[in-house]
């Protein structure tokens, strides 16, 4: 029976897509340059490459020491990692690999001769990136392994006498490499290594290291040496050294601002719910009586504590906790007596999943928000 037009039509097409797939003389191209990789504009697999290169997504590739393909197509070593033989450097000294958990000689590690995994067999040594019977000339034998002690990264100098990761063996001896430094943390790159910025031991604290000189991320401005947000830094408010005023004010937006809880009256930050010369309300003064819950009291009788003439309460009072003059910083409200850290909740009402972490949340009356407390409990409670 004789096959349909359109039926040899699709075997062929198969067969086609069969040669190219396993690396027929149709994958790679008849020759040329094969020092450097071919890249295609818009990202699609070439129709051919030269011999030595491998084609992926995006051009030609040579997959024996591109960090983007190396080993094949799409494997990408980690930043700062180089492809030696298909295999990623993986944070070993320059020359090794990382086969498994290993650093490892290509060149003369019995283990893994010339590629991760490839044992030479028993009684074989490894020298050059080959298994034979006995070790090259120039080489010295340690185990299985036969080394350049000139250069071998793992037997530098001697058998076992491996560099770190970021040093090269050079005639026997280990070193930096070009670019870096030798520093108590190892080699490192000063342009970027914010422990060692320009220099071993030059700390950026919390900035960053950019070209070898210290700076802050953006957001933050550099203030005797800090990295801070001058939108919210009590001490550096709008400005470097610009410090707000005792535990009273706050600085948001770049402006100190009377802390939540207190209202601005002549130029001062009081509680207006007991401050006997702004009782209830800026500039109504109580004449020498106390002030509490507002108004102009007789005395203190119906509270639980009077300071000066306020009448307070020091388990929950955060100008006065725990005794009177006391007061919390601008980011603390009063439990029981203690100063205890708060943080505005992402809520209207308790309880609310924002508030984790061992924090309770409370509906603050000192605030007038709900908060999270560092405490299990509320204020009051």
């Amino acid at each position: 029976m004789a096959r349909s037009s359109s039926s040899l039509e699709w075997l062929g097409a198969l067969a086609t897509v069969f040669v190219i797939a396993c690396g027929g003389p149709d994958s790679v191209g008849g020759g040329g340059d094969t020092d450097s990789t071919t890249v295609t504009d818009d990202g699609t697999i070439p129709d051919d490459c030269d011999p030595g290169l491998v084609a992926c997504p995006g051009g030609c590739f040579d997959v024996s020491d591109d960090p983007q393909h190396c080993g094949g197509c799409g494997i990408t070593c980690d930043a700062g990692d180089e492809c030696i033989s298909g295999s990623c450097s993986g944070g070993c000294p320059a020359g090794a690999v990382r086969c498994g958990t290993e650093c490892v000689s290509l060149d003369s590690d019995a283990d893994h001769c010339g590629a991760c995994g490839n044992a030479c067999a028993d009684g074989q040594v490894c020298g050059a990136g080959a298994c034979g019977a006995t070790c090259p000339d120039g080489t010295i034998q340690c185990g299985s392994d036969c080394a350049d002690a000139s250069s071998d990264p793992i037997h530098c100098g001697g058998c076992q006498d491996s560099c770190a990761a970021g040093q090269a063996c050079d005639a026997g001896n280990c070193s930096c490499l070009a670019g870096l430094l030798a520093c108590e943390d190892g080699c490192v790159d000063p342009s970027d290594d914010p422990n060692n910025c320009g220099g071993c031991g030059n700390d950026c604290q919390s900035g960053e290291c950019v070209a070898g000189v210290c700076q802050c991320p953006p957001g933050l401005d550099s203030c005797g040496g800090e990295c801070v947000d001058t939108m919210t830094d009590d001490n550096n408010c709008g400005g470097c050294g610009v410090s707000c005023n005792d535990q009273r004010e706050t600085c948001q937006a770049g402006s100190c601002e009377c802390r939540p809880g207190l209202t601005e009256c002549l130029g001062e930050c009081v509680d207006t719910t007991n401050d006997p010369e702004h009782c209830g309300a800026c500039n109504v003064d109580c004449n020498g009586d106390p002030c509490g819950a507002s108004s102009c009291q007789t005395n203190c009788d119906q509270f639980p504590d009077q300071c000066g003439d306020s009448c307070t309460d020091r388990d929950t009072d955060p100008l006065n906790c725990g005794d009177c003059g006391e007061v919390c910083d601008s980011d603390e409200l009063c439990v029981n007596g203690d100063c205890r850290r708060y943080e505005d909740a992402e809520c209207n009402s308790c309880p609310c999943d924002s508030c984790s972490g061992g924090d309770s949340c409370c509906e603050s009356e000192f605030v007038g928000a709900v908060v999270c407390i560092n405490d299990d409990q509320c204020p009051g409670q």
